[in-house]
């Protein structure tokens, strides 16, 4: 195959979502019917063959908790149809396999909101003949009948690693917008070469995602303004997609209900920077109106 909440004061927290999130099943703790619960896998059922599994539940030496995910490279061989080579594949997202046209897609992903800056995890490989394994990571949100891609990030290893190694992989964010998609996407070996890698192994457990110096939580209530933090930076930003111009009454709260700081901006389809670098930190309320209008409000925690 072709490698292939709560009041606080009188401030009501919109809360949706827990901060810091994370991706699920991410330590591989849980399977179901021998793939990893929200999790899609390269493994096949064939006739004749049954099952062949590329992916599977590997209880001997996991990174953290009772398991990790382990992605072998196996070669099979179907009666009248031919041999083929079968990568380990994880991903968050739909996975399409044709074996007999030799193709593979990968589509969609799981709902996230979240702007972390890394994902992070650890990782034992095997590779055999000069393989290498790649692993990584996107997110998207759609935007009328197309998705836009929010940011990504990639990386490949080619060493063989006998113990659990620590791994990040930064993200490149290229729009200033939360998304509301997420897809990870994990391949043991290099489909392209035509080289057999039959028995290249890759160990996966205990994947996380790191976060900056400031955290929002809760999804935005407004389809007309996003608020989220600038990465490893004490900055807010207000993205907006206004008819009209609004002028933005902006103030943060402390959890005792006093104003720590305001703003007033007048936005249409804007972006501004809103500066908390002299702040505590802690966590915090965020409350935007727009004359008598409530358009958000949130929890922000400042980390560091």
């Amino acid at each position: 195959m072709k490698k292939v909440f709560t009041n606080i004061s009188f401030i009501f927290i919109i809360s949706i979502q827990v901060f810091a999130q994370q991706a699920p099943n991410s330590s591989f703790e849980t399977w179901t019917s021998g793939e990893p619960d929200h999790w899609k896998t390269s493994n096949q059922n064939i006739p004749i063959l049954g099952s062949i599994i590329m992916v599977a539940k590997d209880l001997t030496d996991p990174e953290q908790g009772s398991a990790s995910a382990k992605l072998t490279v196996v070669t099979k061989t179907i009666p009248f149809v031919g041999t083929y080579t079968i990568p380990g594949v994880l991903t968050l997202g739909k996975l399409n396999i044709d074996i007999a046209a030799q193709t593979a897609s990968v589509t969609g992903g799981t709902p996230f909101t979240g702007r972390p800056v890394k994902l992070s995890g650890y990782l034992k490989y095997s590779p055999v003949k000069n393989d290498f394994c790649v692993m990584g990571w996107g997110l998207t949100k759609w935007n009328n009948s197309t998705r836009d891609t929010i940011g990504y990030g990639a990386i490949n290893v080619s060493a063989t690693i006998n113990s659990w190694t620590y791994f990040e992989i930064p993200i490149n964010y290229l729009l200033p917008e939360a998304p509301d998609t997420l897809n990870i996407l994990i391949l043991n070996s290099n489909p392209l070469d035509k080289v057999d890698h039959t028995g290249t192994a890759l160990w996966i457990d205990n994947l996380s995602f790191v976060y900056g110096t400031v955290g929002i939580e809760g999804v935005t209530s407004s389809k007309e303004l996003n608020i989220y933090a600038e990465p490893n930076a004490r900055q807010l930003v207000l993205s907006s997609s206004f008819a009209k111009q609004e002028i933005l009454d902006i103030s943060l709260f402390n959890m005792s209900g006093i104003e720590s700081r305001k703003w007033k901006h007048t936005m249409q389809q804007s972006t501004e920077h809103l500066d908390i670098s002299n702040l505590t930190p802690g966590t915090y309320v965020i409350r935007i109106s727009s004359g008598n209008r409530l358009i958000d409000t949130r929890k922000i925690t400042i980390l560091n």
